[in-house]
């Protein structure tokens, strides 16, 4: 009988420790929405209807870039969002709430200007992020003395989309002109 007992207990205790199932955290709750378009997606029980406009594609040497202007509505309650939707390298989309277009337009000329001369050190990282994640920096060494551009979803550890100078007039130039875009659907 104790043989019996002593086989029972040690064949119970080798299972659970081969399944560690038990000791598994899990993490029911969501992340809470970083922008005001995100945060549609946690509306239950509503219909959402989302709406865009394809603005153009800036194409890196790493990949591209497109950028959309985007509406979010609440059919329920009429409540509406708008604001960009950047994909960068096919990875998904960025969104961008509309009220943070003006300091991403402003974060953007200022990179453009960037130079090694804004530092006496030999390495050069400047970068503004939204609350969605979208991140754009600038970065340059003085050996080589080429200040690059690079885009990426900052909440993750994807490669960048990278670009040159020459091309930062046209990424302004596409946010300004999905600003506009907004602007006309607004009034």
């Amino acid at each position: 009988m104790r043989t019996l007992i002593l086989v029972t207990v040690t064949i119970l205790g080798s299972a659970l420790v081969a399944d560690r199932s038990w000791a598994r955290v899990t993490n029911p709750c969501l992340p809470v929405p970083a922008t005001k378009l995100e945060s549609f997606e946690t509306n239950a029980n509503v219909i959402i209807l989302k709406t865009s406009t394809a603005i153009g594609s800036l194409a890196g040497s790493t990949g591209n870039l497109g950028i959309k202007c985007r509406e979010v509505t609440d059919v329920s309650t009429g409540r509406k969002e708008q604001g960009l939707a950047i994909e960068v390298a096919q990875q998904g989309d960025l969104l961008i709430d509309y009220d943070e277009i003006p300091s991403l337009v402003n974060a953007i000329d200022y990179l453009s200007r960037l130079d090694m001369s804004a530092t006496k050190l030999n390495f050069l990282d400047a970068s503004y992020t939204t609350k969605g994640g979208f991140r754009i920096a600038a970065l340059a060494s003085r050996r080589n003395g080429v200040l690059q551009f690079a885009v990426r979803d900052a909440r993750n550890t994807s490669a960048p989309v990278v670009f040159s100078r020459d091309q930062m007039p046209q990424f302004s130039g596409l946010i300004n002109l999905a600003k506009k875009t907004l602007d006309s659907a607004r009034e």
